[in-house]
């Protein structure tokens, strides 16, 4: 009896969060669906949809994967040992990682640094192989299982020139206008004057006292300002600066994949329909073992 009764309520628990899964992957879909794909260059501040091509930001080398060292902008990898326990066997997780590192998508109006920690990544790039020790050795194992295939390893990676859509939180990070510059670099300016007190007073002393009276200091202070304007004018021009992060909400969910979102959004879709049909049967399994308590009691 102890045991249809925890089997009741493992049956219970799996209806209820295979129906919770199905109904998350069912509101991605309803979400990808319903947000229209938004340009960089007039993006709105908040939840958009990006689609562009995957980029290395300016000065950036590529990282290398990590397992097979391959050259990628995002990576995540798992390491499983296979275990068997008498008649029973699985593959346990032994290490998992994933890179944050950010990247850039390109729309041809403009770009975006996208920070991938806590999205949902989905790639096509996606390598599992097996082989004999924790770390992978080089190349591709291809050993059968009684050759000493214990570990198995999967990586993801997203590579330059992908095709990258994403949903996420955008924000817009202009650069300091030309006057806040210009009094920061001013300031700047005269701490370094400061540091030579000596040549700051024979330079603005024209009163002969060895001090820097208030007015002399104003003196002082255009001077450091004029130098900072010609500073800016030779500068480079600063740009602003765009970026897709993760959503607090949990009606804003962040994901990044390799697909166009009609195929996304279907596969969204199948999913939820199987872990619908998951829960249905948990929930055939509740009322069967109900319905057998219940005839046995009458039986008794």
């Amino acid at each position: 009896m102890n045991s249809d009764l925890l089997t009741l309520g493992i049956l219970a628990l799996a209806a209820i969060g295979c129906a919770a899964v199905s109904l998350s992957r069912l509101r991605r879909a309803r979400v990808i669906e319903d947000t229209p794909t938004s340009k960089i260059r007039s993006a709105h501040q908040g939840y958009v949809e990006l689609i562009g091509s995957a980029v290395l930001p300016d000065g950036e080398a590529p990282l290398l994967s990590g397992l097979s060292g391959q050259p990628c902008l995002w990576f995540r990898y798992r390491i499983e040992r296979y275990q068997r326990n008498g008649k029973n066997s699985s593959w346990r997780t032994i290490e998992s990682r994933s890179s944050h590192r950010p990247f850039c998508l390109d729309d041809g109006t403009g770009s975006c640094l996208i920070y991938p920690e806590r999205a949902e990544v989905n790639s096509h790039h996606r390598r599992q192989w097996h082989g004999s020790s924790r770390r992978p050795s080089a190349g591709l194992s291809t050993t059968s299982l009684l050759l000493g295939r214990r570990y198995r390893y999967t990586e993801e990676r997203l590579c330059e020139h992908d095709l990258i859509y994403a949903l996420g939180i955008f924000d817009t990070r202009h650069p300091p206008s030309d006057v806040d510059r210009n009094s920061a670099r001013m300031a700047e300016i005269l701490a370094e004057w400061k540091q030579d007190y000596d040549r700051l007073v024979a330079r603005f002393d024209h009163d002969g006292n060895g001090e820097i009276s208030p007015e002399e200091w104003e003196l002082a202070r255009r001077e450091a300002l004029r130098k900072a304007q010609r500073e800016q004018r030779t500068a480079p021009a600063s740009e602003a600066i765009n970026t897709l992060r993760y959503s607090p909400s949990r009606q804003q969910p962040f994901i990044i994949a390799t697909s166009e979102p009609e195929s996304l959004s279907r596969r969204y879709r199948w999913q939820s329909l199987a872990w619908l049909l998951g829960s249905l049967l948990c929930v055939a399994g509740v009322a069967w073992l109900i319905q057998s308590g219940a005839a046995s009691m009458t039986a008794g």
